[in-house]
């Protein structure tokens, strides 16, 4: 073993007590970037990313300005469906209704969907909490979400009627309890299928059209694209829909940001207070060391691998809580669910590429809040140290 590494330990090993507060302070300094990080993540998941998959699309088709629905909706649906890396296109339609269970009567929005084309479009089918998704022969069935069942007081196997303006009321089976996590669809929607939604509203084509794309990213270009197949200006995405609640994230991801900053900062005060500490109590035995022979790199090195090791092993550990945390969330994930809201699951989640910047930025950290300390050790002179003790 290197003179300098054991000099080190031994160093670090006569002061535990100092040493583990630091190894502590920089464990919490890495607990806390890892674990914002993936809770700001898991909210972005809660409010962006479920209403991207499950309401809005990736790009979503709008009617021109002026007009309520999309002239030719089945020709538009065909002409995007043909176009390479588009994974699924959906046509919606949409009109505002009264619906009256038992107990309560409330307006509402109704969806009309082509179930087959929703499966490649958008996750809707994939929400269903209680009964079965919609088939494209349904009629007269509908899907509802958790908070406007629980407002109605109806279930699976319910029926409850349905008027569109003066028309005469249409009595519609509830098939399934939706929860999508977004307030259109789990409180302030309903849905049924395509066919039956267009006859009850007496419209003829298409409000909206979503399309689902095999790189989300991408929807910039493939907004232009569409743009020139379809002759359709209308087209928005994702990032354009989602502006509020990216917004909302944002926020959420400087306060993260923020917060990783105080947690870098804490570690490199702390790393540098105790080799500066050291430094100035152990004066005397640096310039003995010195007076024997041992060069400024020999003591420079010492004190660098000192800031190291301390970094090192409270990175480590932080990195260990961190994970368990995150993992204990992700099993039990936090639900929101206000009185007659939507359900909103927030579910954590970190990237590997998060984890090593963090833990390189606070090993970096440690590094850096060692070398004045260790380099004002090196320049030390030799007899002002001896008798300075």
């Amino acid at each position: 073993m290197k003179a300098w590494i054991f000099l080190a330990i031994k160093d670090l090993s006569k002061r535990r007590r100092e040493t583990l507060m630091v190894i502590l302070a920089i464990t919490i300094g890495v607990v806390g970037p890892l674990f914002t990080t993936a809770l700001n993540n898991g909210m972005q998941n809660a409010f962006v990313g479920n209403t991207v998959d499950v309401y809005i699309g990736h790009l979503q088709i709008q009617p021109d300005t002026g007009e309520d629905f999309i002239p030719r909706s089945e020709s538009v649906v065909s002409k995007v469906t043909g176009i390479k890396g588009i994974q699924g296109v959906a046509p919606r339609i949409i009109g505002g209704v009264a619906i009256e269970s038992n107990t309560e009567r409330i307006g509402i929005a109704m969806y009309g969907i082509r179930p087959s084309l929703e499966e490649k479009a958008s996750t809707l089918s994939k929400t269903v909490e209680r009964g079965e998704f919609l088939d494209d022969k349904d009629k007269y069935e509908l899907l509802i979400g958790t908070s406007l069942s629980e407002m109605l007081k109806v279930d699976v196997g319910d029926t409850v009627l349905i008027q569109y303006m003066d028309r005469q009321p249409v009595r519609f089976r509830i098939k399934g309890i939706i929860s999508t996590g977004t307030w259109e669809l789990d409180r302030y929607g309903i849905i049924s299928t395509y066919n039956t939604v267009k006859q009850l509203i007496e419209k003829d084509d298409a409000t909206s059209i979503l399309v689902r794309l095999e790189r989300p990213d991408d929807s910039i270009m493939y907004r232009t694209i569409i743009q020139k197949e379809t002759a359709h200006p209308n087209v928005k995405t994702w990032q354009e829909l989602s502006a509020g609640m990216a917004g909302m994230i944002e926020t959420f991801g400087a306060i993260s940001l923020l917060t990783s900053a105080i947690s870098v900062l804490v570690a490199a005060i702390a790393i540098s207070l105790i080799i500066y500490t050291t430094v100035k109590n152990k004066i005397r035995q640096i310039g003995v060391l010195k007076a024997i022979g041992a060069r400024g790199s020999m003591i420079l090195k010492i004190y660098l691998v000192e800031a190291l090791f301390i970094g090192v092993i409270g990175t480590v550990l932080g990195t260990i809580i961190g994970m368990f945390l995150i993992s204990g969330m992700q099993q039990n994930p936090l639900i929101m669910e206000p009185e007659y809201g939507m359900k909103l699951v927030i579910t954590p989640w970190i990237s590997i590429r998060s984890i090593i910047a963090a833990d390189l930025a606070i090993l970096l950290t440690c590094i850096l809040g060692g070398i004045y300390p260790a380099f004002m050790a090196a320049k030390t002179n030799i007899i002002k140290a001896i008798w300075s003790g």
